[in-house]
């Protein structure tokens, strides 16, 4: 038997009056359950229950009132039972009742006070009414049960006392079984998902008890297909207790699956990094995404009810909107560029894109998209800039694939080669250039991959426009989208008459020096002989000239050593200052025995500087005795200060006059006030420089007032490497000099920077 086979009377309050009526109707065919419930319940009970006829025993006294047409509680009952018969049967005549049911067809009045004990009368209205109502009723349950069929909905009835399932057709077809499986409240849960199981037992449970449910669960058909169900249950009560449920299954796998696409659908739009807005057909805005209000700055209680007219910015023209509307309204996707206005005024770029929303062939409306690719069109803009920039430059620069084949190139490239950028394009070097020079240059593009880090070198190729030209050349690793070196970036620079200069400053400082020294020899042997020869006056003469002749050659010797260090090569690398500082600070106590020399480095300093370094700090050393005083009290130390190893030279003399710290600079212009006696500070200021660092002098506060030794402090800031390994510690030669490690011993070449460096001093 079917959960749909029985016939349903609800009694209201009246539990012994149920069951009179029980008794009396348990032979009818079909079968007639009779059920109360309280008066507190019915409504939710006439809801959930199909019910096929109402008994209204009494009606609260508060309720009656004769001078009223209807009471309440029979308003209530015909709103709510307007499918079935409704008898009312209070205990007492009830006036109110009877006009009720004079004015209604399906309401019948019998009350208890004219009819029998074992109420023969009500039993015959309920068989009455039931005979009626059961033609019409046949006939709609088998509407409702062909429209379950159709919309996946079945039935389904526990009987409590016998522990007895039963299902409609649809409920077996949801089940994927037929009807001859023989249905357990323990083995229809096994259908539903394992997760699951335990809250459909709860309900079921929480059913027996009074409680209904209607829950969404996961099931499992018999052929393991996983569905969605919606699955509701209503306590069947008789005689004031619980003996059974019966509930409704419903198959919603597919609103399920919409509900959740429109859910992971809504979260992505919300999610989105572009701002969405959809619109309604006229345009008025009717969501906005988080973006939308991060980007415009309207948040959505602003956009929403306003049209998108609250983000122009006067940049796009009329036509721009016609040629918009136009399109969007034939039902094409518009996507365009467009320059929008934030809340704030400020303008953006957009990459706009609007689709039409069609239902049924009608336009209802439009959803919009907009990227903010502000930056993007300003780093474009840029790029255009700087492209102009390169390719107007003097300089020729150029960017080759791993194989060394040029990819771009500037005109001053094709200026050198003699061809055009096309005719240059995919070749190399080889295809204008001298074999010899060609292949050197093919060697250190192949070093710049390999090593993955910029080197600068010089070179003198021969050119066929040019003739021979000589080059310093700086070249790079290029980074592809996936970060490894796809070529490499070069920048050449023309230093031909640079080094021509360079080559006769070198001729015209040997010739002067080797006449200097000539000369300055014959001097200082013919004052040695009046020295030795001569007494009083004639005698300080003859030693103030060999001395002012040593003085001589010792600034000669200075400048020797600017000269070297502006004409030659020698590039920054990697050394260990502490003993570099040791090393120098023994020398110059041999020479200086008299003169006290400390030196403070507990810990070694890595640094990045050219070899010279020593020597700079020896010049600044002698410098500190040469003005420290009669009694000098000279000290080194060194520190870090951020990215930079400083190296401190003090002394407690008069110090260094103001004229000899300002050759220290960079000299503009010869007076008759300037002397040479600031050429060593000369060479320290390029030894500094040519290292990527400074040198910068200090006078020190002191406590004692004694302003006649005041010191003064000089300072070497040198920068530290990006890289702290392989570091060159300084070796000495028979002169001081640092010498070349063989990695760097290649006049050449030397690396300039690390990974991404793009700078050089």
């Amino acid at each position: 038997m079917t959960a749909a086979a029985r016939l349903v009377v609800l009694v209201s309050e009246d539990d012994a009056l149920a069951s009179t009526l029980r008794a009396a109707l348990e032979a009818c065919s079909p079968p007639v359950r009779v059920e109360t419930t309280p008066a507190s319940t019915w409504r939710a009970t006439l809801a959930a229950t199909p019910v096929d006829c109402v008994v209204w025993a009494d009606a609260p006294s508060s309720t009656i009132d004769s001078d009223r047409a209807t009471p309440s509680p029979v308003d209530d009952i015909r709103e709510m039972a307007t499918d079935c018969p409704v008898i009312l049967s209070p205990s007492t005549p009830v006036s109110a009742f009877a006009r009720a049911a004079a004015d209604g067809d399906a309401v019948r009045y019998v009350p208890g006070a004219i009819d029998t004990d074992d109420r023969a009368l009500l039993v015959d209205a309920v068989d009455d009414a039931l005979d009626e109502h059961v033609d019409e009723l046949e006939a709609e349950r088998d509407l409702l049960a062909r429209t379950s069929s159709l919309a996946d909905v079945g039935g389904w009835e526990l009987d409590a006392d016998r522990e007895e399932l039963r299902w409609t057709s649809e409920t077996y077809q949801l089940h994927g079984v037929s009807e001859s499986y023989d249905p357990t409240l323990e083995g229809a849960i096994e259908f539903y998902h394992f997760d699951d199981r335990e809250s459909v037992r709860a309900d079921v449970e929480g059913a027996l008890a009074g409680e209904p449910f209607d829950e969404t669960y996961r099931f499992h058909q018999a052929d393991g297909e996983l569905r969605w169900v919606r699955s509701r249950g209503v306590p069947i009560v008789e005689d004031g207790e619980v003996v059974g449920v019966s509930g409704a299954f419903q198959d919603v796998t597919e609103r399920k699956r919409s509900q959740e696409n429109v859910r992971r659908f809504k979260r992505a739009v919300e999610a989105a990094g572009h701002a969405i807005f959809i619109t309604a057909q006229d345009g008025t805005i009717e969501y906005v995404n988080p973006a939308f209000e991060e980007i415009t700055g309207y948040d959505a209680a602003e956009a929403i009810g306003r049209d998108p007219s609250i983000l122009k910015s006067g940049e796009m023209d009329q036509e721009y909107y016609t040629r918009l509307w136009n399109t969007i309204l034939s039902g094409a996707v518009w996507s365009e560029p467009i320059v929008n206005a934030r809340k704030s005024g400020e303008h953006y770029h957009a990459s706009e894109t609007i689709a039409p929303i069609v239902d049924d062939g009608d336009i209802e409306g439009f959803v919009a998209i907009q990227t903010d690719v502000t930056e993007q069109v300003h780093t474009k803009e840029r790029l255009e800039t700087f492209r102009e920039i390169v390719h107007r430059l003097g300089d020729p620069i150029m960017f080759q694939d791993r194989d060394g084949d040029f990819e771009i190139v500037n005109d001053a490239v094709a200026t050198y080669a003699g061809l055009s950028k096309s005719e240059l394009t995919g070749e190399d070097e080889f295809a204008f250039m001298d074999d010899h020079s060609a292949r050197l240059i093919q060697e250190r593009k192949a070093r710049v991959i390999e090593a993955d880090r910029a080197i600068t070198y010089e070179i003198e190729p021969t050119f066929p426009t040019k003739g021979e030209r000589s080059f310093v050349t700086t070249r790079y690793p290029h980074y592809g989208e996936d970060g490894e070196v796809d070529g490499t970036v070069a920048i050449c620079r023309d230093v031909t008459e640079r080094a021509e200069r360079e080559h006769h400053l070198r001729v015209l400082d040997r010739i002067l020096r080797h006449n200097l020294y000539n000369k300055m020899n014959l001097i200082q042997g013919h004052a040695e002989l009046l020295e030795a020869g001569t007494s009083g006056k004639l005698q300080d003469s003859a030693q103030q000239i060999r001395q002012t002749g040593d003085e001589l050659v010792g600034l000669a010797d200075k400048e020797r050593r600017v000269v070297e260090l502006l004409t030659n090569q020698s590039e920054p690398r990697r050394l260990d200052v502490r003993p570099l500082l040791e090393t120098v600070v023994l020398d110059l106590r041999d020479a200086y025995p008299d003169y006290p020399i400390t030196l403070e480095c507990s810990t070694a300093h890595e640094v990045r500087a050219i070899p010279e370094l020593r020597d700079a700090v020896a010049e600044l050393i002698e410098n500190a005795i040469t003005h420290g005083g009669e009694t000098p009290d000279v000290s080194v130390s060194v520190r870090r200060d951020g990215d930079r190893i400083v190296v401190s030279v003090a002394d407690r003399g008069p110090g260094i006059p103001e004229m000899e710290r300002e050759s220290a600079g960079a000299v503009t212009d010869i007076t008759p006030l300037f002397h040479g006696s600031g050429l060593g500070l000369q060479f320290v200021h390029h030894v500094a420089r040519r290292s990527g660092g400074s040198l910068r002098f200090d006078t020190p506060e002191t406590d004692d007032g004694d302003d006649d030794s005041i010191g003064t402090v000089a300072e070497l800031y040198l920068p530290v490497p990006v890289e702290s390994s392989d570091v060159e510690s300084a070796p000495s030669d028979s002169e001081g000099a640092v010498l070349d490690s063989p990695a760097t011993s290649d006049a050449e070449e030397s690396a300039v920077g690390d990974r991404d460096s793009f700078t050089r001093e």
